[in-house]
């Protein structure tokens, strides 16, 4: 007769006590293998401070929270402006500040007491979004503006759609411009989008802008300022120089959330604004072509925007002089292109062991911990390679290999921080770096060889292709001059960029009029060609030695002992009750 082993017997229990049973056995592997992880992860991620740039928000937003997602950092981010980031770093009430610009715009109240240093972060462009309808009512979408209408539109002389100066720019659409007040919004807050643009402004029609500064006894007149000149109280403007001023039309909002909501809204027809093109893609709404200095009206994509950027000069310290931007005359360059940056402490000492400095404050030990400085190091690893797959995709435009160099060296700056090896297209999923996307160019940085269209970038061997970067033919040297007079210090402000990826052509020109969403920029693809929403969400769920991954196997593990026992003890009811024996599968006689 055969006899089941006492092996396969089980205690005729209910199904759920038995689940039950099961589901505190798990819950105790669950904590006595993950309790010991978790104390651990909360060890090595410190709690981090940071505020500043509305202009790179977007991304920052992104990259906070999926470095907590893939490593358990704890970054509280709080978005406000460049401004208010370099005064509270200043006072130390932040770990770490993000600004489109430095300290030597001479724009902040506030000056660091200990060393601190600039890392490039991501690239774009200064976007107008506007929202305007055209005689025949439908939304106007392929807009073009050039340096001096924008000067007018912003400092209240022009006040309506259909004058003569916006006409000339838009001649397939001169019969579709209504007769409709421009409602110019402005930024009312200190912000880098206010410096980058009046810098822009004083280098394309610096006589209009100087002049208003004057009439509106407003700001340090010639030079650019992160705030935007108003007319102040004792000023007696003339009302037909200014005449939206002087029916005070324009309309301030304090941060580029509040400026694009603004505009967005159904009763704000006949606006237009400045910002970062990542919230104009938020909210679905146009943006106009800009002309560049070869005649050519262009949109802010990525593409456009890293041509422009390859004309930048950057000093050693990283900040940025953009008058080569301006003026780039490269076809498909947006002229309104910056970089927005990380400012985080520095060690005079680590600096010194690479034979390279802090970029400013007292030459005194850093007092960073070292447990906050291998966090942030963590962060700006990831923002620098895997964190710009998507920038394309939110309105910006990745930074250049030679620029995540630079922040792998800043992290080895910070106490704590772990320097990575150099870049390649095996440790660095920058679409730039892999070759994902064909680099135009890179910026000339002071000090480095390199830098413009046509630069050659090498990968490694560890995987990386060697790509020609930028048009045939076209080429451009690294050692172009500084900025002009009139700007007021070495960095230049803003930091935004495009809609679209890196391949395509060039932006719009004057000839297209047509209407149409496609018309005035790219449709949005739901996810990047190489990294899909499906492989990102996979990769997030089964990163080694994650919080993440240990949660994704323990689920599995859980249900297992859950199901498992009941599952058992059913089918051995089962063929009891057929009158076979109460024994496993498999089980011998």
């Amino acid at each position: 007769m055969s006899m089941a082993s006492s092996a396969d017997r089980l205690p005729d229990l209910p199904w759920h006590r038995m689940a039950l049973r099961g589901l505190a056995t798990a819950l105790l592997m669950l904590v006595a293998t993950v309790g010991p992880w978790i104390t651990s992860a909360a060890e090595a991620s410190p709690s981090m401070q940071s505020t500043g740039s509305s202009f790179a928000s977007v991304a920052i937003q992104e990259w906070v929270g999926q470095s907590s997602t893939l490593y358990g950092l704890n970054i509280n981010w709080q978005v406000s402006s460049s401004v208010v980031g370099l005064n509270n770093f200043a006072q130390n009430q932040v770990d770490f500040a993000a600004s489109d610009i430095p300290y030597s715009s001479q724009q902040s109240t506030y000056y660091p007491n200990i060393s601190y240093q600039y890392m490039p972060d991501v690239a774009g462009g200064l976007a107008f979004m506007y929202n305007v309808n055209g005689n025949d009512g439908q939304q106007i979408t392929s807009l073009n503006l050039d340096a001096a209408v924008i000067d007018d539109i912003f400092l209240g002389k022009i006040t309506k759609w259909n004058d003569p100066a916006i006409v000339s720019l838009n001649e397939n659409l001169s019969q579709d411009l209504p007769n409709q007040t421009i409602i110019p919004v402005f930024r009312s807050d200190a912000s880098g989008e206010n410096y980058l643009l009046s810098d822009y402004l004083l280098h394309q029609d610096g006589a209009t802008f100087t002049q208003a500064q004057k009439d509106f006894q407003s700001g340090n007149v010639g030079l650019p300022s992160a705030t935007w000149p108003v007319p102040s109280a004792s000023s007696n403007i003339n009302p037909s120089t200014y005449p939206n001023w002087a029916t005070q039309t324009p309309v301030g909002q304090s941060g580029s959330d509040n400026a694009a909501n603004y505009v967005s809204a159904l009763s704000s027809v006949g606006s237009i604004t400045y910002v970062e093109t990542a919230y104009a893609k938020e909210h679905n709404f146009p943006v106009a072509s800009v002309k560049n200095a070869s005649g050519a009206y262009v949109q802010p994509t990525s593409l456009n925007v890293a041509t422009a950027m390859e004309a930048a000069i950057l000093h050693p310290d990283l900040t940025q002089d953009l008058t080569n931007v301006y003026t780039n005359p490269l076809p498909n360059a947006y002229p309104l292109s910056a970089y927005s940056y990380i400012v985080s402490p520095c060690s005079p000492s680590l600096a010194a062991a690479q034979g390279a400095n802090c970029a400013g404050g007292p030459n005194v030990p850093s007092t960073f911990p070292s447990q906050k400085g291998q966090a942030l190091g963590q962060f700006v690893g990831y923002l620098a390679c895997a964190g710009q797959e998507k920038m394309a995709l939110l309105g910006y435009s990745p930074l250049p290999p030679n620029l995540v160099s630079d922040d792998f060296d800043a992290i080895g700056r910070m106490n704590g921080g772990q320097q990575p090896p150099p870049p390649t297209a095996a440790n660095c999923k920058n679409p730039y770096v892999d070759g994902e996307i064909p680099l135009p160019g890179e910026p000339a940085v002071a000090g480095q060889a390199g830098g413009g269209v046509n630069a050659t970038t090498t990968a490694s061997a560890a995987g990386g292709a060697t790509r020609a970067a930028g048009p045939s033919g076209s080429s451009r040297s690294s050692g172009s001059s500084g900025s002009s007079g009139s700007s007021g210090s070495s960095g230049s402000s803003g930091s935004s960029a495009g809609g679209s990826s890196g391949s395509g052509s060039a932006g719009s020109t004057a000839s297209n009029g047509t209407k149409g969403l496609t018309a005035a920029r790219p449709l949005k693809p739901p996810c990047p060609d190489r990294f899909t929403c499906a492989d990102a969400l996979l990769a997030a769920t089964r990163q080694v030695g994650t919080g993440t991954g240990l949660y994704f196997d323990w689920a599995i593990v859980i249900i297992a002992v859950i199901v498992g026992p009941p599952a058992l003890a059913m089918y051995r009811r089962r063929r009891k009750a057929a009158g076979g024996p109460a024994r496993a599968p498999g089980a011998t006689s």
